[in-house]
């Protein structure tokens, strides 16, 4: 008997752990797990070092990333769908490029600017 008593509560912990909040949210972080990251290039391949990388879903910003020396930007926990990215020296200033991009067809996604 007692063993059919340990085992009933081993199934009844093990229901509760696949059912807890914490796993089915970390479920919906790893469904949002999406990228998108690329290089900002100026002529041929020149990299274009600490500008802003950031990406819209209508108004909102979803991400922002400054560019490295090599001009490499990189912006996670993204769902796939279409956005808007653009290249900002700062910011909140005016944008040196601006694209749609679509997610997750397009995570290596290089921006040419003038």
């Amino acid at each position: 008997m007692k063993s059919k008593g340990v085992f009933l509560f081993a199934i009844a912990v093990v229901f509760l752990i696949v059912n807890s909040p914490i796993l089915n949210a970390q479920r919906k972080v790893a469904q949002a797990s999406t990228y998108i990251t690329g290089k900002v290039v100026r002529g041929g391949s020149n990299p274009v070092r600490s500008v802003w990388v950031i990406l819209f879903d209508g108004d909102r910003v979803k991400g922002r990333s400054l560019t490295g020396d090599d001009g490499r930007y990189y912006i996670g926990n993204l769902e796939n769908k279409t956005y808007t990215i653009v290249v900002r020296r700062q910011a909140t200033g005016g944008n040196l490029a601006s694209q749609q991009v679509t997610l997750p067809r397009n995570r290596q996604f290089d921006i040419r600017v003038p």
